[in-house]
């Protein structure tokens, strides 16, 4: 099954899906880098879609406008049955959940980003952790 890539502004809440598509990841990532239209200081990412959502990539840091917490000088990918995970896990008051949440590899995921994504990724979430 071929997958469609789109940015996603996660500077909106909701997370707005740009309307392009491409049929590589490296299309979206170039477009990233070239800047989106209307969306010049934005928090940008790329979803890879199987319809639904089946992967997020966070673009390399010297492309993301609005300069996220994380570093890597490639896209980085995750599947989004882990952001599912991630976001429950900063949803629970069990104290060893907590602390696994805290030393996940989640630099480029912060709540707020969660928070943005949850049309995208089915969930039905809290406004604070």
């Amino acid at each position: 099954m071929s997958s469609t890539y789109r940015v996603l502004c996660l500077s909106h809440d909701p997370a707005i899906v740009i309307e392009r598509d491409w049929h590589r990841p490296e299309g979206a990532e170039e477009a990233v880098a070239a800047g989106i239209d209307g969306h010049p200081h934005c928090d940008l990412a790329i979803g890879r879609f199987s319809y639904p959502l089946v992967e997020v990539g966070c673009p390399p840091t010297r492309h993301q406008p609005a300069k996220p917490p994380c570093h890597h000088g490639g896209t980085y990918w995750v599947d989004s049955n882990w952001l599912r995970l991630l976001a429950a896990g900063y949803q629970t008051t069990d104290p060893l959940v907590e602390a696994a949440v805290k030393k996940a590899r989640a630099e480029c995921w912060p709540w707020k980003q969660l928070l943005r994504l949850r049309d995208e990724l089915g969930l039905q979430l809290r406004e604070t952790p």
